[in-house]
C-alpha cells in the first residue's frame, strides 16, 4: 500500500465517500443532490474498505474520514424501532367493512392455523419487458392472493387478463399512451379509492379497498418518479407528500406497497413513516437491478402496514424478466 498509485487511489476513494455522504446529509430532500443517500449500503461497504486500506497505509486522516463515513451509514442502515401506528380514532372507516368475499373462509382457516390472512406480491414488471409468457408464469408461481403491479404497459395489461381465473377482480390506471400503468389483481372484490398516472398533482398510484372474511383493508400501490429521470425529478418531494396525504386520509388498516425508487433508509421514506404511522420490518431486500450481485443492488421495493394489519414475513421472489425482483409478503391480522 506504499506505492504512489495506491495512495492516490485511496485518497480519491476517501474524497468520493466524504463528498457523497455530505451530499446525502446536507440535501436529503433534493432529488438530484440527495441521490447518494439511496446508495448508503454501498457507501458503508466502501467506507470499511477505505478504513482498512488507510490503517494498513498508516494514513490516519484518511482512516478517520473513512471511519466517520462507515459509522454514519451504520447508523442510517441499522434497523431501528418501527414507527408507531396512528390512533384509529383519528382515521375514517373503510367503505368495505361489511363486504365478505367468497374466499373468506379460506382466510379464516389460515388465521386459525396461525398462518397469514393473505399473501401479497408487489412487482415492477419493467415497461420494456416483452417476455410476457415468462412474466405471467412467474406471477402465477408467486401463489399470491393479491398482486400490486407497476410499469404495466397496455400490451402487458392484455396479457395479464390470462390471470383472470385466479384473480377475478382487477383495477388499473393503464392508458394507451402510458407505459407506467399500475394494476391491482385480487381474489377479493375491489373498490377503487383513488388513482394517479404521474402527470398531474397526484403521484403514480392506485388505492383500493377490499375485505378478507369481513376484515376491511385498504391497499395503496405506489410508483414515485425515478430520481435519475432528470426531467421529472423535481416532482419527487411533492409526490411523497401526496402519498402521505393519501395514507393519512385512508382507513387505519392499510397496506402500502410498490417500487418506491428510494431506499428504505432515505429521508423520503423515513418521513413517510413518521407522518403516517406506517411500519415495516426495516430489513434489507436489495431488489434492483437484478443483474448485479445482491450486495451492490438497491432495496427499492417495499411494503408497509398499519392498524390491525401485520407484516408476518417478506422476501424477494424470482426473476420475472424485469430489472426488479418481486416482493412477496405474508400479511396477518392483529386481534383487538
Amino acid at each position: 500500500m506504499n506505492s504512489p498509485a495506491l495512495l492516490l487511489l485511496l485518497h480519491l476513494l476517501v474524497a468520493f465517500l466524504a463528498i457523497a455522504s455530505l451530499l446525502a446529509i446536507l440535501f436529503p430532500r433534493r432529488p438530484l443532490l440527495g441521490v447518494p443517500q439511496h446508495w448508503g449500503l454501498q457507501l458503508w461497504q466502501l467506507g470499511l474498505v477505505a478504513l482498512i486500506g488507510a490503517i494498513l497505509r498508516g494514513d490516519w486522516i484518511a482512516a478517520a474520514l473513512s471511519l466517520a463515513v462507515a459509522a454514519y451509514w451504520s447508523w442510517r442502515l441499522w434497523p431501528r424501532k418501527a414507527a408507531p401506528a396512528l390512533p384509529e380514532s383519528k382515521l375514517p372507516e373503510s367503505k368495505l367493512a361489511e363486504d365478505k368475499p367468497a374466499e373468506g373462509k379460506l382466510a379464516e382457516d389460515r388465521l386459525a392455523e396461525g398462518g397469514p390472512l393473505l399473501r401479497l406480491a408487489a412487482a415492477n414488471l419493467l415497461h420494456k419487458n416483452t417476455g410476457f409468457a415468462r412474466m405471467i408464469d412467474g406471477l402465477s408461481d408467486l401463489d399470491a392472493d393479491v398482486l400490486a403491479l407497476c410499469e404495466v404497459t397496455p400490451e402487458a395489461r392484455k396479457h395479464l387478463r390470462g390471470l383472470e381465473t385466479r384473480f377475478p377482480h382487477a383495477l388499473d390506471t393503464c392508458a394507451p399512451d402510458n407505459p407506467y400503468g399500475i394494476v391491482i389483481l385480487s381474489r377479493f372484490p375491489l373498490a377503487r379509492r383513488s388513482g394517479g398516472i404521474g402527470d398531474d398533482v397526484l403521484p403514480r398510484h392506485l388505492a383500493a379497498d377490499f375485505a378478507v372474511d369481513g376484515r376491511a383493508i385498504t391497499l395503496v400501490a405506489i410508483h414515485p418518479t425515478n430520481p435519475l429521470r432528470l426531467r421529472d425529478a423535481h416532482r419527487i418531494p411533492v409526490e411523497f407528500e401526496s402519498v402521505a396525504d393519501l395514507v393519512r386520509a385512508a382507513p387505519s388498516d392499510l397496506i402500502l406497497a410498490g417500487d418506491c425508487n428510494a431506499a428504505g433508509w432515505s429521508s423520503y421514506l423515513r418521513d413517510l413513516e413518521r407522518k403516517t404511522g406506517l411500519a415495516n420490518d426495516r430489513k434489507l431486500r436489495p431488489s434492483w437491478p437484478v443483474w448485479l450481485p445482491p450486495l451492490v443492488r438497491l432495496p427499492l421495493d417495499h411494503v408497509w402496514v398499519r392498524g390491525r394489519v401485520t407484516l408476518l414475513r417478506a422476501a424477494l421472489g424470482p426473476r420475472l424478466g424485469s430489472d426488479h425482483l418481486p416482493l412477496v409478503a405474508e400479511i396477518g391480522w392483529r386481534a383487538e
